[in-house]
This record gives C-alpha cells, structure tokens and sequence, in this order.
C-alpha cells in the first residue's frame, strides 16, 4: 500500500506540474476570457463523457476485482457494459455532432464559431468509453503501477499535444486540445494494453452478448455517479454564463483561474481521501465506524490543510504572478473566499464518502440538491451585489450550507451512543 501511495504521489506532482505550466500557456494565449469559455466546454465534458460511460467506472473496477477469477462472469459484466457504453456514447455523439452550433452559440458565444469542435468531441466520446473499460481492469486486477504510468504518460501527451496547439492555434488550438484528450487516452491505454495483452484479457472481456441481469448490479454503482454528472456541471455552466451576462467574459475567466489553483491543493486531499477514507467505510456500516475514520483523518490532517490554506492566501501575489500574467491580477479578492469554502468542503467531502460506501443514493442526492442550490441562488444575488467576488462567497455559504446538511442527515450515526 505504501508503494502504491508512495508511486501516486509522483502521478500527484506531474499532474500538479503540469497543470500549472498549462495555466501560463493558456493566460498568455488564451487570456481571462478563453479561460472562462474554457470552463464551460470542461464542464460540457465532463457531463457527457460520464453519460456515455453510464457512470459505470466504480461498479466496473469493483466487478473486475471480485471477478477475475471468474473470466466467464467477468465476461457476461464486461460485455454487456461494452454494449451499453457504446451504444450510449453514439448516441450522444450524434446528437452533440448535430446540436453542435446551438452548443456553440450557447457554452462558448465568441464572434468566432468554434462549432467544429463539439464535432471533434462527439467523435472522441467512443474512444473514451474503450479507455475506461481498460483502465477500470487495470484498476480492478490491481495494476496499480501499470494503471499510475499509464496516466502519468497520458497528462505528458494531453499537455504537450494542448500545448502546441494553444502555440499554434491559441483559443482554438486550445479547445480542440481538451476534446481530442480522450483520443490521446484511450491510443495511449491500447498501446501499454497490447504489451501486457496475455494478462489483461479485454477483447475475450467484451466481445460477449449482452445480458440485461448483468447490467443490474452495475448500475447501482451508476446513479450517483450520473446525477453528479448532471448537477455539478449544470449549476457550474449556469453560474459562469450569469456571471457572463452580469459582469464581463473576463470575470468568468477569473473564477476559471482560482478553480484551476483551487484543483492542484484540493488533489492531494481528494486521492487521499478516496484511497483511504472510502475503503475504511465500506468494510462496516457501523455508526462507530463513521466517527473512527472521519476523527482520525480530521486529527491527522485538518491543522496541516489550515497551514497549507494559510500559506496559500500570504503568498497569493506571488502564485498568480507565477502561473498567470497581470491580466488575471483581478483574481487575488477571490483567494479568501475560496479557500474558507475549500477548507470546508474537504471536511464534508469525508463525511459524504459515507453515502457512497453505504450505496445511499436518497441521502447523497438530498445532501447535493442543497448545496448546488445554494450555490446557485447565493451566486446569482451576490455577484448583483459583489460582482466576481459573489461566485467564491456563494461557494463558501454552499458549502458551509452542505456541512449542516450532513450533520442533520447523519445525525444518527455522528451522535449516536455506542
């Protein structure tokens, strides 16, 4: 385990490295509002590429895991997964494909029409759904270190292809960069696939029939993971265009910028969370289980992340003269804001890991609608009243909204005596 950590940190900081070159290439080429119109073309994707996948990816990880002894059952999942994915992900890559200008003239809206790359991104949504089904058997035979190279070298490739395209192409080369990265993955899976084909048996795994039982169990797996996909981007993509209309193109990509910064502290906190939190609540529904683990990880990291925060707001100045230029000075107000409600959102973050261990879609969607909620009508009164500072304070109210929440939702279990 310890190996595995040790090998995810350096994935961790070549992600983080990476992501902080990308953020100065696209402030210099792309500016305040290419980053903003960059936002919503994200969010779009990510909404679609977890539909054309049918949020499958945990339930599929977890079948490969339990399954691999069991190539014929394995077979029966991973087939009639394959089925779906597929035909699922051309369907909505007709659709995107036909809808791409209205999708054009409403998530991007520039005088320029960039409709031909949702035309790049509905070809690249079947290359995605084949990356996952390798990954997910990577992850569920426990390639741990195959699956941790095999994206190490997939963010190398997007970022130097995105790279020469934002050089080449500015905004448009650096659209084109984020809808083709799913074809970058999946050429880059079937190439470390091919080398290890006799272990790794994919193609006996998905040229079954489909089995209408085989889909059940998986899809339990499936529904938290597609109302996220819906609400988060949704909520997200709404909020930017508001802060469009009501302020500028550039506020928005500010509120880009300060996300960016916000994902690279936030990724050592989430993995960490996922690797250790997750699979301590699935081993026991006991309520004494809850309040071990959440203690533990609150006592052990909580005065670190405060630091860390701390340090994040005295040295704003310098991170934002180092990974943007002066255009995006305007977003050094947004750092207080987001980090409080970054603070608060790792220590509901863990609590709402309980949700998802014990499969518990009614609480985990109760807990979501409200603060993507609040989230949206705080952003929609404060950014009348503070312009782009609003967007992080709603964040912040949302998330402390979120945290009562599931005090309330979880109550039982959190003051429960044992």
């Amino acid at each position: 385990m310890l190996k595995v950590a040790g090998y995810n940190s350096i994935q961790i900081l070549v992600r983080i490295g990476l992501g902080s070159a990308m953020s100065y290439i696209l402030a210099v080429f792309a500016g305040a509002t290419g980053l903003g119109v960059l936002g919503n073309l994200r969010n779009f994707m990510q909404g679609v590429q977890t539909f054309s996948v049918l949020g499958l990816e945990n339930g599929l990880v977890r079948h490969a895991a339990s399954l691999k002894k069991e190539p014929q059952q394995l077979r029966k999942i991973y087939s009639t997964a394959w089925i779906a994915g597929i035909a699922i992900s051309v369907i909505l890559g007709i659709t995107t494909f036909f809808l791409a200008s209205v999708l054009d003239n409403y998530l991007i809206g520039l005088e320029t029409s960039y409709a031909y790359v949702f035309k790049y991104l509905a070809i690249s949504l079947p290359f995605y759904t084949l990356f996952i089904f390798i990954a997910s058997m990577m992850q569920g035979f426990e390639w741990y270190k195959r699956f941790i190279s095999l994206n190490i070298a997939v963010n190398v490739l997007v970022f130097a292809v995105s790279a020469w395209l934002i050089y080449t192409n500015q905004l448009s080369g650096a659209l084109t960069g984020i809808v083709i990265a799913p074809i970058i993955q999946c050429v880059t899976a079937i190439v470390i696939w091919y080398y290890h084909r006799k272990d790794l048996p994919l193609f006996p795994s998905i040229t079954g029939s489909f089995d209408k039982n085989s889909l059940k169990p998986l899809l339990s797996y499936s529904f938290m993971a597609l109302a996220s996909a819906v609400l988060i981007p949704v909520v997200h993509i709404l909020v930017r265009q508001d802060l469009r209309a009501v302020v500028n193109d550039d506020a928005a990509g500010l509120w880009e910028a300060i996300q960016r910064v916000s994902s690279y502290y936030m990724l050592f906190f989430t993995t960490l969370i996922s690797m250790y939190v997750l699979p301590k609540f699935s081993k026991s529904s006991d309520a004494s289980n809850l309040k071990m683990v959440s203690l533990d990880f609150y006592k052990t990291l909580l005065l670190p992340l405060a630091a860390g925060l701390v340090t994040i707001f005295i040295t704003r100045d310098l991170i934002v003269s180092i990974l943007f230029t002066e255009e995006f000075e305007g977003m050094l107000v947004l750092f207080k804001w987001q980090l409080i409600g970054d603070f608060i959102k790792i220590i509901t973050t863990v609590l709402a890991m309980w949700f998802i261990a014990q499969n518990d879609l009614k609480r985990y969607l109760i807990a979501e609608v409200v603060s993507l909620g609040t989230f949206l009508i705080a952003s929609y009164v404060l950014v009348r009243k503070y312009d782009t500072e609003g967007i992080v304070m709603a964040h912040a109210i949302s998330y402390l909204l979120y945290f009562a929440v599931l005090a309330v939702l979880l109550r039982k279990e959190l003051f429960k005596q044992d």
